[in-house]
């Protein structure tokens, strides 16, 4: 079954709009779950970063 040209343009703007609301979400996706991760690792970061502190100032003399 043959498109009218008519629809042409308007197929062609109907795909790109749902190409890009595809691409907000699955950036989005990507996003949030970056912050959970980071979210998930900050005390763990910390704690490590507080240890090697901690010995750095038991091993040099400040």
């Amino acid at each position: 079954m043959k498109i009218p040209k008519l629809f042409h343009p308007i197929l062609g703007v109907l795909t790109g709009t749902i190409l890009f609301l595809a691409g907000i979400a699955v950036l989005s996706a990507v996003f949030v779950g970056a912050y959970k991760a980071v979210q998930y690792a900050k005390p763990f970061v910390t704690d490590v970063i507080t240890n090697i502190l901690n010995h750095l100032s038991q091993w040099l003399p400040l």
